[in-house]
């Protein structure tokens, strides 16, 4: 990463506070692409269910038909975020299906309903009732409906988790998805604790067995490439640790895992897409696991 980044990441406090999303935002919202992007159709606020959160982007360049999907679960503790910031005109997560379309996919993030109105297994609902909006609809927008990869940070992967991994949720053992990617979300809430924003989600204590899909995703058969960063809260690399050594004892080899030198817990989808950051590793590494799971 470039070395005054690098930098300031390193020297923001490894904590979750408003202080450090709002700065770590801030130092890659100018390396963004600005709306409106050129050479890119956005198809704005699509809905996929009734409630006003059920909404998705779908970006794509003109060229090309059958295209790979990348559907991105943006986070926020499970209380908070959405697909887009509206505030400017660099939105954090927006950059996400930026960067899948200027790869060659077709990129669709979507928003889903929160916490405390909205508790646990909502998340994981809605990312179910997306991908088949997007298994039914993708084609007219050149995406395969048969070469999805389901992504989400945080909260967002905790979602993405739950769906995949815990088997009332989907319909069949892989859901109709090609591969999973999960950055920093929670997979076993007994072992998390009892944060606010997670006792919001889940409206019960009681509930925290049942709603960790971590024994499901572990198992799950499908592809699964996950990370977290250097600078992620010490929670996360716990969480990060429970799934690795799960999914090590089942396997029996390595798991598909990366660490990310140099991030935090924002940066890490933050920099997506943003130009002159020397920095390729996640980039790289995410688009040869998309095109290696939905390769025919």
């Amino acid at each position: 990463m470039r070395d005054d980044l690098a930098r300031a990441i390193r020297e923001m406090p490894p904590e979750l506070s408003r202080e450090t999303i709002n700065a770590t935002k801030a130092l890659f919202a100018p390396l963004q692409e600005a709306r409106p992007y050129k050479d890119l159709t956005v198809a704005k606020d699509l809905a996929y269910g009734t409630h006003e959160r059920h909404r998705l982007d779908v970006f794509v360049t003109p060229d090309g038909v059958h295209k790979p999907v990348l559907v991105f679960v943006h986070g926020g503790g499970f209380i908070g975020g959405d697909k887009a910031d509206p505030t400017g005109p660099y939105p954090y997560y927006e950059n996400v299906g930026v960067w899948a379309a200027r790869h060659g996919f077709v990129g669709v993030t979507i928003t889903y309903r929160r916490a405390p109105d909205f508790r646990w297994p909502a998340g994981a609902e809605d990312v179910g009732a997306a991908l088949r909006w997007v298994r039914s609809n993708i084609t007219a927008h050149g995406g395969d409906p048969d070469a999805i990869v389901l992504m989400g940070q945080s909260a967002g992967a905790t979602h993405v988790a739950s769906y995949a991994g815990l088997e009332q949720f989907h319909a069949g053992p892989r859901g109709g998805v090609a591969g999973l990617v999960v950055f920093s979300g929670v997979y076993d809430f007994v072992s998390f604790g009892p944060t606010e924003s997670v006792i919001a989600y889940l409206g019960d204590r009681r509930r925290s067995a049942e709603a960790s899909p971590l024994p499901g995703l572990a198992a799950s058969p499908l592809p699964l490439l996950f990370a977290n960063s250097e600078y992620d809260p010490p929670e996360f690399h716990a969480q990060a640790k429970a799934l690795l050594d799960a999914r090590f004892a089942l396997l029996g080899r390595s798991p598909d895992y990366q660490y990310l030198p140099g991030h935090n817990h924002i940066s890490q989808v933050a920099h997506l897409g943003a130009s002159w950051t020397d920095e390729n590793l996640v980039s790289d590494r995410l688009e040869h696991f998309v095109r290696r799971v939905t390769a025919r």
